[in-house]
């Protein structure tokens, strides 16, 4: 086997670069859409871990095996990685194209999350609790008053008229006339000048954390790491008071239905979750995996961060449903009626809307789901420059500025995000990313690799890279993941189109099929365009990897070359046997 040679790795130590990994698969999408979306499913807490676990071996450790094992081996982002088949560039375009609406997106929840917390924190009265506030409108009603006010408005106007009125309660109002500031003659609204403050705040923290590249980035991390865990121990403990502690308890454990596993929908959820809160098929940790060195056992760093990552999304999930059982006790209100609630909401705090929720509760958790979302973004954005850097190296020297124009162009995605069209814009995005995108994005990495790229030349790449040679279950999975991921988009796709469901504007429709295809037709677009060009004459390789796919320096290039996996192993096994022999002949 070639000597082994280090990479210049940009992060201090590989502990800090493992935490940045583990950052950005444990972000705000958990608490967000992961909790409220198993609450649903009503599966329980022991369906879930076993369940959970079940997908993280299946699925989720071989795609992220794949992303880390190409990022390292030939040291190219997400983007140059792609010149291991280069016809199928136009994935690893779509993917990046993909990473940046969704930062923008991930952007925006951070900066609700944060104004709501910021009111939380600084308002006398928890304002979105009542109708009383000057952009209330006579359709707005609360959770205690929902009866009285559609009485008062049949005795103010005729019943009719009162029947037919779309009511809203005062938390949707607050959300749509108080901070989005919609007004009464469009839809379109401008945002609250302090929602664009709240949005400043998370662009500075974002550029200086990512000012000096990941050595000031790893400072960073490192205390958003210590203060969510902290406060998510609280937070688990706090609710569990004497008169509750019983019931929340014997909610968790025991409120679950075996007969949800019998649905395809639910294993469909479940699997949808596992690649959105784990972040698969941008080609993030492609990019990451980039920094390691050459030798670095990555078999069991993913183990480590798929563990973590499914412990992370139970552990919030648990906090959640004993936060949900606790107030609705508070608020003596079912369960069912405040996810209904929740539906109508852009994050799941809406448990913190009810009656007798405490301030405490809400500042702690807000603040918890923000540095989660804070950490999860500083991570991306040290991914966009390391992605624009391995296409354009001399870029490298304005990284500062390089940052900047990202800022920038997340700021003002955000705001445009902030207004009442955007807002639809969000919950069509938060609906196609999680039911298809994630989906779409691993299942075409999966086929590239195994397909066209060739399994057994992955394997062997590999077993020269680590010096571990893929097992028959690991050989298993890659053959039986993209048909997996495969049937379930179609099944996506075939309840899509089968079972509509009313929206607001008939142009939300066609952005959800808009965002649904396109990534399809930019990859088969590109396909036919790049062979066109091979067609009219450019010598450009179609199938076979381009000539600078490999690892970075020279040595290990001629090594590989000369890789048989099957002579290694002899040569292995022999160097094993003679290594015992010389033992006991020194003995």
């Amino acid at each position: 086997m070639a000597p082994i040679i280090e990479t210049s790795s940009t992060w201090s130590s590989n502990f800090k670069l493992n935490l940045a990994m583990l950052s950005y698969s444990t972000g705000l999408t958990i608490p967000r859409l992961a909790s409220p979306l198993l609450l649903r499913t009503k599966i329980g807490l022991l369906l879930l871990v076993p369940v959970q676990l079940l997908v993280m071996f299946i699925i989720t450790i071989p795609c992220l095996f794949m992303e880390l094992a190409l990022g390292q081996y030939s040291n190219k982002a997400a983007l140059n990685v792609w010149n291991m088949c280069p016809v199928l560039k136009g994935i690893g375009i779509c993917s990046f194209a993909t990473f940046i609406l969704y930062q923008t997106y991930y952007f925006y929840l951070c900066t609700c999350t944060l104004s709501f917390a910021f009111l939380s924190l600084t308002s006398n009265q928890q304002q979105w609790k009542s109708c009383n506030g000057t952009w209330n409108k006579i359709n707005c009603y609360t959770l205690r008053d929902n009866y009285t006010r559609r009485f008062e408005c049949s005795q103010k106007y005729n019943r009719d008229k009162c029947d037919k009125m779309q009511w809203q309660s005062s938390i949707e109002q607050f959300y749509f006339y108080r901070i989005l500031n919609i007004d009464d003659d469009g839809y379109v609204g401008t945002p609250q000048q302090e929602l664009l403050i709240f949005a400043l705040v998370t662009i500075i923290l974002l550029f200086f954390a990512n000012y000096g590249g990941p050595k000031s980035t790893e400072n960073f991390l490192i205390v958003l790491a210590i203060i969510p865990i902290i406060q998510l121990m609280i937070l688990f403990f706090t609710p569990l008071t004497k008169s509750n502690v019983s019931l929340t308890l014997n909610y968790l454990f025991k409120h679950f239905d075996t007969r949800q596993l019998k649905d395809i929908k639910v294993w469909s959820t479940i699997i949808e979750l596992s690649l959105s809160t784990s972040g698969l098929g941008f080609g993030a940790y492609i990019t990451l995996g980039t920094h390691s060195s050459f030798r670095s056992p990555i078999h069991l760093k993913i183990v480590v961060i798929s563990l973590l990552t499914s412990l992370f999304t139970i552990v919030y999930t648990i906090t959640l449903q004993n936060f949900l059982v606790s107030l609705c006790l508070h608020s003596k209100m079912l369960s069912e009626d405040f996810l209904s609630l929740e539906q109508e909401l852009s994050m799941p705090d809406a448990a913190f809307f009810l009656e007798h929720s405490p301030r405490y509760w809400m500042v702690m958790w807000l603040s918890n789901s923000y540095m989660l979302g804070l950490r999860t973004l500083i991570v991306m954005m040290s991914v966009n420059t390391e992605v624009i850097y391995s296409s354009i190296p001399n870029i490298r020297k304005r990284h500062n500025f390089c940052v900047f124009l990202f800022c920038l162009l997340f700021y003002s995605g955000g705001i445009f995000f902030a207004t009442r069209i955007g807002y639809f814009v969000v919950k069509t995005i938060d609906k196609i990313m999680n039911e298809f995108i994630f989906i779409i994005l691993n299942t075409f990495n999966l086929v590239a690799v195994v397909c066209f790229y060739g399994l057994r030349k992955f394997r062997d790449d590999v077993h020269f890279m680590i010096g571990i040679r893929f097992s028959a279950y690991s050989n298993a999975l890659y053959i039986l993941n993209p048909l997996l991921l495969g049937s379930l988009l179609i099944y996506n796709v075939y309840n899509f189109y089968t079972h509509k469901v009313d929206v607001k504007f008939p142009w939300m429709r066609s952005l959800e099929i808009f965002f649904l295809w396109f990534i399809l037709v930019a990859v088969v677009f590109y396909f036919f365009v790049y062979l066109v060009l091979v067609v009219l004459g450019k010598n450009l390789p179609v199938f076979k990897p381009a000539a600078d796919w490999g690892p970075r320096y020279s040595t290990l290039v001629k090594s590989r070359r000369m890789f048989k996996a099957y002579n290694m192993a002899k040569e292995y096994l022999y160097r094993q046997e003679r290594f015992r022999h010389l033992r006991e002949t020194n003995v």
